[in-house]
C-alpha cells in the first residue's frame, strides 16, 4: 500500500487582492477589510511578488476579473471579499463565481462559505458527527419550542452574520418575554434571516486560529482566551460588537485575549486543538480558519462557530496567534498562497464522464461527503487489513479531499448498497510522471463483499484515471498470505506483477507492486 504525498508550492506570478468594496460611512466590520488588504499588499511586497487590489461588488468577480482562458493565467486571487450586513450569501457567491471562471484563490471554497456562514447548518452537522455544540437552535416567535427545550439563561444571534453584528446591547436573556421581544427585533432587523438562541455557557471564551502547511492540513497555532477583565456581575461576558469594533467603550477596553499556557492548560490547549480540527474537517474549511468555542459549566468546551478565511488585518485575534507562534505577515501571506484552491480546468461544455457499474445494485459516486467520514472510518477498521499507522494514512487522505475539494491531490469514488457506504477507491497521479497514477486503496465493508463492490469501484477508477491522462496505473500491496485475495483479485483484472521488495514493510512482509497500462 502507498500513500505519498508530493510537496507543494505555489508561488504565482501575479496576485489581485479581491475585497468588497467600502464606502464612506460603513460601519466599522464592513471598513476593516481595507486594513486587511493593506496586510496582505504589505507582505506580498516583501516576497516580491507583483500585486493589484480590485474592489468586488455583489460577488460579482467576473467584471473585474479575467477567466482562466481568457488572460487569467498564472493570476491568484487573494479573496478577502466579506458580505455587507444583511447580504450574507455575497462571499458565497463570489468564491463560487471564481469557481467558474476557474481562477485559483486563496481560503475556502464556496461550499465551506455556505456551510460555515450558516450557524444553524453548522451546528447540525457538528452534533451528526457528535461533536460538542452549545444546547440551543432556530428561535421562531411562533413556534418557540427551543425555549422549552433549553433552559435559560439564552444568547440570541442572527444565524447568517459574523463579525458579531446582532451581538449589541445585551445578547443575553433571561426570560421568555425578552427572549421573544429579541428574536422579534432581530428579524425585523435582518429579514428573511433566521434567530439562533443557544444556552448562555458561563465558561471561558476560547479562539483557535488555524494556518495552512504547504501539504495542505492545518497547523494550530497558540490557543488564545478572551477574558473579561472587572465586568459587572450583571454584564454577560459575551464578545459582542461594541468588545471587536467600539474602542472608547468598556467592553473593548476591559475584553483582554491571553495565550494559555501549556503548563498550566495543556489539557484545554489539546482538546480544544482537537475540535478545531474536526470542526474544520468536517465543513470543509480549507487555507486559513478560526474556531470559537466555550467552556460549559463542567468546564467541557462546546463549539460556538466555525470561520472559514477569519480576518488578517493587523490587529486581529488570527495575526496575534500567528505572532505568537513566530510568524512574520509575509509568511502567513506566503503560507495562505501556497494552498491557494485550484479549480478543476474542463474545456467549454464539458462534464464528467458517467460513472458505470458492473453491477446494478451498486451506485457509485465521486463526491467524498462530510457525511461519509464515520462511515468510511468504520469500514477501515472493519476490513482488518489496516494496521494503526495505515488507518490514520487513510483518514488524512481523506480529510485532505474533504478539506480541498477538488484542490486535493487525492481522488476517491465512494460505493454504495441499498443506501449505505460499502466501500471507496482512492487514487492521485504520481507527480513528476506524465501518465502514472497510484491506487491507494479500495476498501470493502466486510458486509458487502461478493456483491462485486469493488469490481464497479476499480473499473469507474480505471475510467476515470484514463480520462485524465493517467493510463499507467500501479497498486502496492503486501506480500503476506492474508493478501493473497487482493493479489488474485488485480491479477484477474489485468494488472500484472510488476516488480517485488522482500522485507519492505517487515521481515517476511515484501512489497508486491502491479502495474496495468489502460
Amino acid at each position: 500500500m502507498s500513500a505519498g504525498r508530493p510537496a507543494v508550492t505555489h508561488r504565482p506570478e501575479r496576485v489581485v487582492i479581491a475585497h468588497n468594496p467600502v464606502a464612506p460611512g460603513d460601519d466599522l466590520a464592513t471598513s476593516d477589510v481595507l486594513a486587511q488588504v493593506e496586510l496582505v499588499a504589505a507582505g506580498l511586497r516583501e516576497l516580491g511578488i507583483p500585486f493589484s487590489a480590485v474592489a468586488v461588488a455583489g460577488g460579482r468577480p467576473w467584471e473585474v476579473l479575467p477567466p482562466a482562458a481568457n488572460g487569467g493565467q498564472g493570476l491568484v486571487v487573494f479573496n478577502l471579499v466579506e458580505s455587507p450586513t444583511g447580504a450574507s450569501w455575497v462571499h458565497t457567491a463570489n468564491a463560487a463565481a471564481l469557481e467558474s471562471l476557474g481562477l485559483p484563490f486563496t481560503g475556502s471554497s464556496a461550499a465551506a462559505f455556505q456551510l460555515t456562514t450558516d450557524k444553524l447548518a453548522t451546528r447540525a452537522l457538528l452534533a451528526a458527527l457528535g461533536l460538542p455544540i452549545a444546547p440551543g437552535g432556530r428561535l421562531d416567535p411562533a413556534a418557540p419550542e427551543v425555549l422549552d427545550r433549553v433552559p435559560p439563561p439564552w444568547i440570541l444571534k442572527p444565524a447568517w452574520e459574523d463579525a458579531s453584528l446582532g451581538l449589541e446591547d445585551d445578547p443575553v436573556v433571561t426570560t421568555r418575554e425578552a427572549a421573544l421581544a429579541r428574536a422579534a427585533a432581530l428579524l425585523w432587523r435582518f429579514p428573511g434571516q433566521p434567530v439562533l438562541a443557544e444556552a448562555y455557557l458561563p465558561g471561558r471564551e476560547i479562539n483557535v486560529s488555524l494556518l495552512p502547511r504547504a501539504g495542505g492540513d492545518l497547523e494550530v497555532l497558540p490557543v488564545a482566551e478572551m477574558v473579561f477583565v472587572d465586568f459587572p456581575p450583571d454584564q454577560p461576558r459575551v464578545l459582542g460588537y461594541d468588545a471587536k469594533w467600539h474602542t472608547d467603550s468598556f467592553a473593548y477596553t476591559h475584553t483582554i485575549r491571553r495565550f494559555l499556557d501549556p503548563t498550566e492548560d495543556g489539557a484545554l490547549i489539546e482538546r480544544s486543538a482537537e475540535l478545531a480540527r474536526a470542526a474544520c474537517r468536517a465543513c470543509g474549511v480549507a487555507g486559513y480558519a478560526r474556531v470559537d468555542l466555550r467552556l460549559d459549566a463542567g468546564g467541557e468546551p462546546c463549539i460556538l462557530e466555525v470561520n472559514a478565511s477569519p480576518c488578517i488585518a493587523a490587529d486581529s485575534g488570527f495575526m496575534a496567534a500567528a505572532g505568537e507562534a513566530g510568524f512574520t505577515a509575509a509568511q502567513v501571506v506566503e503560507r495562505i498562497l501556497a494552498t491557494t484552491l485550484r479549480p478543476v480546468a474542463r474545456a467549454e461544455g464539458a462534464a464528467p464522464s458517467p460513472l458505470s457499474s458492473p453491477s446494478p445494485d451498486v451506485l457509485l459516486r465521486d463526491d467524498l461527503r462530510p457525511s461519509d467520514r464515520p462511515a468510511l472510518e468504520a469500514l477501515i477498521v472493519a476490513t482488518g487489513f489496516f494496521n494503526a499507522d495505515e488507518r490514520e494514512v487513510a483518514m488524512e487522505l481523506i480529510d485532505d479531499r474533504l478539506s480541498l475539494g477538488t484542490a486535493s491531490h487525492y481522488r476517491f469514488l465512494v460505493g454504495e448498497v441499498g443506501g449505505e457506504v460499502a466501500g471507496y477507491a482512492c487514487w492521485g497521479p504520481i507527480a513528476g510522471t506524465l501518465a502514472a497514477a497510484d491506487l491507494y486503496w479500495i476498501a470493502i465493508d466486510p458486509r458487502f463483499q461478493r456483491q462485486h463492490v469493488g469490481a464497479a469501484l476499480l473499473a469507474a477508477g480505471e475510467q476515470r484515471m484514463a480520462a485524465e491522462g493517467r493510463t499507467r496505473i500501479y497498486v502496492e500491496t503486501s506480500t503476506r498470505a492474508q493478501y493473497d485475495p487482493t493479489r488474485r483479485f488485480y491479477a484477474a483484472r489485468g494488472y500484472h506483477l510488476a516488480a517485488e521488495l522482500a522485507d519492505f514493510y517487515a521481515p517476511g512482509d515484501g512489497k508486491a507492486m502491479f502495474l496495468k497500462v489502460l
